[in-house]
């Protein structure tokens, strides 16, 4: 695995770029404050443009250690998005993905065009081995997001996330690089 952090990709209607604090407001107005958003992910909505802010300061500082893969996902001069590497292993070359996009964007490709970006730049520029992202299972959308990526079903493992309403369960997805390299 090489360790080459958040280098900007660019696919057919989406900038995947770094973050910066300016950023805040969009992130703030147009998801990390909707609960309908965050119903399924594991932080609750941002109270206020400050906790969104303080996020993302300590995002742009992560992007010192070449272990960070972490994106803004821009539609023309609108952030939509954002996606990482929630989880890296590098003793078996696997990166856990993660994503969230505003729910105005859902249903438009936005997030299946982003995860193959993000796959193909992990294989290619990262040399990982495997690439794997996780949903609750009561989230429909996402697992279809992640097998139209590719990416298939590898199992549901119980009570594994921690959520505002407690424990939940995740499905697992996954992709091997000689997966990916086969489905070219």
């Amino acid at each position: 695995m090489r360790l080459v952090g958040t280098r900007p990709i660019q696919t057919d209607r989406l900038a995947l770029r770094r973050w910066s604090v300016d950023d805040a407001q969009q992130m703030y107005d147009n998801w990390a404050s909707d609960p309908e958003v965050t119903r399924f992910v594991t932080w609750p909505p941002h109270p206020n443009i400050d906790a969104t802010r303080s996020l993302l300061t300590g995002w742009v500082h992560d992007y010192d250690r070449p272990s960070t893969f972490n994106w803004a996902v821009w539609l023309g001069d609108v952030i939509i998005g954002q996606t990482a590497v929630v989880n890296l292993e590098t003793e078996v070359d696997l990166a856990e993905v993660g994503y969230c996009f505003g729910s105005r964007w859902w249903n438009h490709g936005y997030a299946t065009e982003t995860l193959k970006a993000v796959m193909a730049y992990l294989f290619d520029a990262a040399d990982v081995n495997k690439v794997e992202a996780r949903h609750d299972p009561a989230n429909i959308a996402s697992g279809k997001v992640m097998e139209k990526a590719g990416m298939v079903p590898e199992g549901l493992r119980r009570a594994c996330i921690v959520g505002s309403t407690g424990p939940r369960d995740a499905q697992y997805h996954g992709l091997l690089r000689s997966q990916w390299r086969d489905r070219r």
